[in-house]
């Protein structure tokens, strides 16, 4: 990794292309977040605006059924690949976000975590913050993620709030 604040700029190696120069100079996080939405929309236009055949957009329209709990196990993979980068690996969200008016909340707050049901949070992940009056900044992962993904990933955020 380079470290762009004790090197000037002669001293930096040559970028590869256009867009990595501009992703370089920006913070790790940031780039890391803007990258995979944009690598999402381009997904999406690559299979014409279609989700994933096995998400639960695809097969349930993002509609919360059944036990929403589904294995911690497998959410905390999920959580670490997809959410950690905004709301921090154990959901406490004590995380820098350069493009966030405001940081996520704390989910491992047992008082605010208990007034959010799991079909709220279902639909948070599913559709998106905007879509449950949150923050538009958190993309919708419907698209991308199963029913039983989104559900193993509400088990595995109930676990920031236990004691």
């Amino acid at each position: 990794m380079i470290n762009n604040r004790s090197s000037t700029p002669d001293e930096r190696p040559q970028s590869r292309s256009p867009i990595h120069a501009l992703f370089a100079a920006a913070r790790p996080a940031s780039v890391k977040i803007t990258a995979m939405i944009i690598l999402s929309m381009i997904g999406q236009l690559a299979a014409g605006g279609e989700p994933a055949p096995d998400s639960a957009l695809a097969t349930n329209n993002c509609a919360p059924t059944g036990e929403l709990r589904g294995d911690a196990d497998n959410g905390r993979e999920i959580h670490l690949e997809n959410c950690a980068e905004c709301h921090g690996y154990d959901g406490k969200a004590e995380v820098i976000v350069m493009h966030m008016d405001e940081p996520p909340k704390d989910q491992s707050d047992a008082e605010y975590m208990a007034t959010l049901n799991d079909a709220f949070l279902y639909l948070a992940v599913c559709s998106g913050g905007d879509a449950v009056g949150r923050s538009i900044v958190m993309p919708p992962w419907g698209d991308v993620l199963t029913d039983a993904e989104i559900k193993d990933l509400v088990a595995w955020i109930r676990t920031f709030a236990e004691s």
